[in-house]
């Protein structure tokens, strides 16, 4: 029977037609959650439906996160928004730009000044996401980082690569949707000098009761317990 929940209704659609296998949804108006939906299912084949603590990943939503974090530390004085990344990152001290967005890899120029913190903050550092071009630098990110949202490869070996190819743009320059964060998240964990995860945990999840959020699920969470919402994983 089709829900009378507006919401729960236009989900229940995108199922139907196969563009979504389940979401769940809750809003919280006045001090009240107002409106709840779990529709679908979490696992299709096994038929088990969503439920209101079933798992999710919420990829880039770890942006905002990352970024809240960072800025903890920013309003602590540990670096101010224009300190280039190079201080805690040298390994970005020799960046050079793609002559274009499809160009062979060895076409670039030196760039023109050090990627900043806000540049990262704002996307305009000049790093960019592999698919998002078709060209060399596609294949180029996807080789040397593995995937955008997991990787095999290791923190300190991933910054490497990533300083190792061309950016697509003068840092500062334009905006690109990209690893800027991902760098910025792995340049608080040097500040700190703990790993990712635990960083968010300490100044962000546990402070705000955020006991299901996290880079990892716990062993037995894997085997039945549900209710942890899930990171992106630059976090060892």
């Amino acid at each position: 029977m089709k829900s009378e929940d507006p919401i729960a209704t236009a989900i229940e659609a995108m199922i139907d037609a196969g563009a979504l296998a389940g979401a769940a949804t809750l809003i919280w108006r006045g001090g009240k959650v107002v409106q709840i939906a779990t529709v679908g299912w979490r696992d299709v084949e096994a038929r088990l439906p969503i439920e209101r603590d079933t798992l999710f990943r919420i990829a880039s939503m770890t942006k905002p996160i990352t970024s809240t974090a960072a800025l903890m530390l920013f309003e602590e004085g540990r670096f101010t928004l224009d300190d280039p990344i190079t201080r805690w990152a040298p390994e970005f001290s020799q960046m050079r730009v793609l002559s274009s967005s499809n160009a062979p890899l060895d076409q670039t120029y030196p760039a023109e000044r050090p990627i900043t913190f806000r540049d990262l903050l704002t996307h305009r550092s000049g790093l960019t996401y592999g698919a998002s071009h078709t060209g060399p630098l596609s294949n180029a990110y996807q080789d040397a980082l593995g995937g955008e949202v997991d990787s095999h490869v290791a923190p300190d070996d991933w910054t490497a690569r990533l300083a190792a190819l061309p950016l697509i743009d003068q840092p500062g320059l334009g905006f690109h949707y990209g690893h800027s964060t991902d760098l910025l998240g792995l340049l608080i964990a040097r500040i700190e000098d703990v790993p990712l995860g635990d960083l968010l945990k300490r100044r962000i999840f546990d402070p705000l009761g955020m006991k299901d959020t996290g880079f990892t699920v716990p062993r037995k969470r894997e085997t039945g317990e549900r209710g942890c919402t899930v990171l992106t994983r630059l976090d060892d």
